[in-house]
């Protein structure tokens, strides 16, 4: 029954990505073209933003002055952000329609972004992740996209190492993933507080600051980077170890507001090759999957979401940015310039395609719009 049903959607799938392939080429009914947009150099050092057909190596080369580390969509608007890697001073604005950069905006004095943000429902305010460079600790920076990306205010942490948030269904309620890691600009990636690293997911009502809820997991060695929110409210956390990679500590987690951190469950060897470092996390909600990138294990892990449990791995070399494509389907790109696609199943995966991009190295993350 399984490998029956596996197929029936592998076909369907199929079908859902021929669609795919002609949007953007004139050829569908659709009106609204779909991309994947993700931050690159090519092979001569040059920093690019990408806009690329899911199935093809056709790219919209936007160029860029440094690198830039993730992107995020302005709901109901034809508009991207993208931020710069950390310590990063400024976000590019790209309109998509036109294909080319609309602005750039500055941070504030004494203040560097980590490289993420997220928009509120209506696409009017930008949440960033910064660095308050004179206490070390973070603070959410908060943009007004309709007064020209003004800076309109800030919430402060009272931890250090805010990294990648997103915005919970109710559309009040950021959740960040607080790496809990000190640095400053002057000392380049150096942890300042090796000794003292404080990760935790927090939750902070986006109008107020007020810290909702504050989770902390099982060892501070481990820094909560990345993570992805599921339709209903499910949070997945990926991780990375501040350590020698000699302990088979859980590099991904789940969480629901109430509960405390879930461990996903594998044998130690399965979180030993990942070698203790998770770089993007997906939600496929209506595929009971999860999934991780890891590109110093070389892998992408599959987790079936119901059972929490890691189910399988698919080679990647230096995998690191996903996104899903349609409800089943995930794009994984690496830093050989190859993007894999992927059809998912309860924590299974099987190869569709690879697409090879020339000349091209894909930074950490990948958005689909």
């Amino acid at each position: 029954m399984y490998r029956r049903t596996f197929i029936i959607s592998t076909i369907k799938s199929a079908a859902v990505l021929a669609g795919i392939s002609l949007i953007g080429t004139g050829c569908s009914p659709q009106s609204d073209r779909r991309v994947l947009v993700s931050a690159a150099r090519d092979t001569q050092g040059k920093f690019s933003i990408r806009l690329n057909d899911p199935l093809s190596d056709h790219s919209t080369i936007i160029p860029v002055p440094s690198r830039l580390h993730d992107a995020c969509h302005r709901p109901g608007y034809s508009e991207i952000v993208a931020f710069e890697r950390r310590p990063g001073y400024q976000f590019h604005v790209v309109d998509l329609r036109e294909e080319k950069l609309a602005s750039t905006v500055p941070v504030a004095n004494q203040r560097h972004l980590y490289g993420h943000g997220v928009f509120s429902h209506d696409g009017r305010f930008l949440y960033t992740t910064e660095n308050d460079t004179t206490t070390l600790n973070g603070v959410i920076g908060i943009y007004d996209a309709e007064q020209h990306y003004q800076r309109v205010g800030e919430w402060p942490l009272l931890l250090p190492g805010p990294h990648e948030l997103k915005l919970m269904p109710d559309g009040e309620t950021l959740v960040i993933a607080v790496g809990g890691i000190q640095t400053h600009p002057d000392t380049g990636r150096t942890t300042l507080n090796p000794q003292t690293l404080q990760p935790a997911l927090v939750y902070l009502d986006r109008r107020s600051g007020k810290v909702i809820n504050q989770q902390h997991f099982i060892d501070p060695r481990l820094s909560i980077r990345h993570l992805d929110v599921a339709p209903d409210g499910l949070v997945a956390i990926g991780m990375q170890y501040q350590g020698t990679n000699d302990e088979a500590l859980p590099l991904v987690a789940t969480h629901r507001v109430g509960q405390p951190i879930r461990a996903v469950e594998a044998l130690p060897e399965q979180w030993m090759a990942l070698n203790g470092y998770i770089a993007s996390v997906e939600v496929l909600p209506d595929m009971d999957t999860l999934a991780v990138t890891s590109p110093r294990g070389n892998r992408i892990a599959f987790i079936q979401q119901s059972t929490g449990r890691l189910q399988t791995f698919i080679y990647q070399r230096d995998c690191a940015g996903i996104a899903a494509i349609s409800k089943s389907q995930l794009a994984v790109s690496d830093g050989q310039g190859q993007v894999q696609i992927l059809e998912c199943f309860e924590g299974r995966a099987t190869t569709i395609k690879k697409v090879i991009h020339s000349q091209c190295q894909w930074d950490n993350h990948m958005l689909m719009v």
